[in-house]
């Protein structure tokens, strides 16, 4: 067999059943080996590199499950870096698959095609784990790794495939399986401690990432038991319901903040209530998370717990379930303040909570939600309701503008039972709104929702009110995005205040095919003061 076979007998024996790539002469014997398994191995490629890793980053973190994507080596892996690098910012489960120039010329300089000086050294900067074939025989083992390493939380991962590797053959053999790699146990005595400093606690606060995202259960729990608030920290939100009586956003935290005594951080940077609001002398803070780096960044933790969150939370849960911990409930008090900060929301933010409840008011509950660097995707990240996790997706910290509609195409392949809707501006939209042609192509059945000011918004909106109005570099100038999109042969149409929107949901929900939905927008209130209140 061929290293290109093997590759696709090791993505066959793992599971994957879809592939995002693009060919090119570096991966022709890896195509090759994907023709004769195309009925069982999905292949949907795209207009840029770019398009196939934002796919593979939007089906992983729809899913939870393993996107795997391919592309060339050079200008196509660079291409890539960015959902690479979204891919690591949000521990999303994606497996780049990155073709090389033939083995014994890397690193010589000749200027092959798609020769980079050291592509090695980029992809291991973007991944938690990598590995590079040098002949057939590698490859097994190292797509082994590579899903081992995976599914203990080392995510994103690549293989690096030079051409010459996968055309040489090798022995025929059956795909291997690495060694799993072990995930701690959370110390006893370390669960024990934080049970007692939770229990003793007058006004606890849990913060909750994506290193919770499986750990809902045992989370809900300790915070009934406990009544203390969970603050859902963007792919965090979810894990608990926010329509649930002790979740709450960061508004409320906020002002919660100064009476909270102990603070229950898990799977979480735990990066703005550390740096923004400041640790206080009476606060105790505990940490949980998989990645025990997190433990060093910033003032460390009273207690620190390196383990997996569901396990860890399940032994807290059963620790505080010996201990006699009574508490009022606390759902009077933060309905009030969840109240409060609701109608400041509204009188703040009124413009972008029109169409916040024009999206929720139509859309079904397991609806997904793509949220793009824009006005109304930034609201939509604090005050869309979700019900639980992996239903609202964002680029976390790294903050990828334009990211949205190809990550949707992705969530949407991964989910096609579950309406997926890109929240997109006018500006990044077009970033990857060529993707329009894969949709159409592959049926992939995503709504685009495009709200149009004729600008890099956020950004005109600080030159006009912080700068004095140097306004320079952020207007657009744009297309008839339903003309644009009835070009590829998506169904559009347009919107053009949020009773339309609603309107247009409802008519997009019965399309058969991929829509786009262009909605007109003025300049829009600044909504940092309440999304990252400081």
């Amino acid at each position: 067999m061929t290293g290109g076979e093997a590759v696709v007998a090791a993505l066959r024996h793992h599971g994957i059943d879809t592939l995002f790539g693009l060919p090119g002469v570096q991966l022709d014997h890896l195509f090759n080996a994907l023709h004769p398994a195309r009925n069982e191995l999905r292949i949907i490629n795209a207009r840029h590199e770019q398009g196939v890793a934002y796919m593979a980053l939007g089906y992983a973190q729809a899913t939870g499950r393993i996107g795997v994507y391919a592309c060339v080596p050079g200008p196509g892996f660079l291409n890539t870096s960015a959902a690479l690098s979204t891919a690591y910012a949000v521990h999303a489960p994606v497996l780049a698959l990155i073709g090389q120039i033939a083995s014994d010329r890397i690193g010589k300089g000749g200027g092959e095609l798609h020769e980079l000086p050291d592509q090695t050294a980029i992809v291991k900067g973007l991944t938690r784990w990598s590995g590079i074939a040098r002949a057939p025989a590698d490859v097994p083992g190292l797509m082994a790794e590579a899903f081992a390493r995976i599914e203990a939380g080392q995510a994103p991962a690549a293989v690096e495939l030079p051409a010459d590797v996968l055309r040489q053959t090798m022995e025929r053999s059956g795909p291997s399986n690495a060694d799993p790699v072990p995930l701690p146990a959370p110390a006893a005595e370390a669960i024990e401690a934080a049970a007692a400093c939770l229990a003793g606690a007058t006004a606890p606060l849990i913060v909750v990432g994506i290193g919770a995202v499986e750990a809902g259960v045992a989370l809900k729990r300790i915070a009934e038991r406990l009544q203390a608030p969970v603050l859902g920290h963007l792919q965090g939100r979810g894990i608990l319901d926010t329509q649930h009586p002790l979740s709450v956003r960061r508004a409320e935290a906020f002002r919660l903040w100064p009476e909270t005594d102990v603070i229950l951080a898990v799977g979480t940077r735990f990066h703005t209530p550390r740096r923004h609001w400041g640790l206080k002398p009476h606060q105790r803070v505990i940490r949980i998370d998989l990645d025990a780096s997190q433990f060093a960044r910033g003032e460390a933790p009273e207690i620190a717990i390196h383990a997996d969150a569901r396990a860890a939370l399940s032994a807290l849960a059963d620790a505080l379930d010996r201990r006699d911990v009574r508490r009022t409930s606390r759902a009077n008090e933060i309905a009030r303040l969840k109240q409060a900060t609701a109608d400041e929301f509204e009188r703040v933010l009124g413009p972008q909570m029109r169409y916040i409840e024009a999206l929720r008011s139509v859309l079904p509950e397991d609806s997904i939600f793509v949220a793009d660097y824009t006005q109304i995707g930034y609201v939509a990240t604090a005050a869309l309701p979700v019900s639980r996790p992996r239903l609202m997706l964002t680029p976390g910290y790294q903050g990828t503008l334009g990211f949205a509609y190809a990550t949707a195409l992705g969530a949407k392949v991964g989910c096609p039972d579950q309406p997926v809707v890109a929240l997109c501006g006018d500006g990044g939209f077009l970033f990857t709104g060529n993707e329009l042609a894969t949709a159409v192509q592959h049926d992939i059945r995503a709504i685009a929702v495009v709200f149009v000011d004729g600008a890099y918004g956020n950004v005109r909106r600080m030159q006009e009110d912080l700068y004095g109005g140097r306004v320079i570099a952020s207007n657009l100038t744009n297309p008839d995005f339903v003309a644009f999109a009835e070009s590829f042969g998506a169904a559009a149409r347009r919107a053009d205040s949020p009773a339309e929107l609603a309107d247009a949901l409802r008519w997009a929900l019965g399309q058969s095919g991929p829509v786009l939905i262009e909605v007109p927008v003025p300049k829009m209130p600044d909504p940092w003061d309440l999304l990252e209140p400081a």
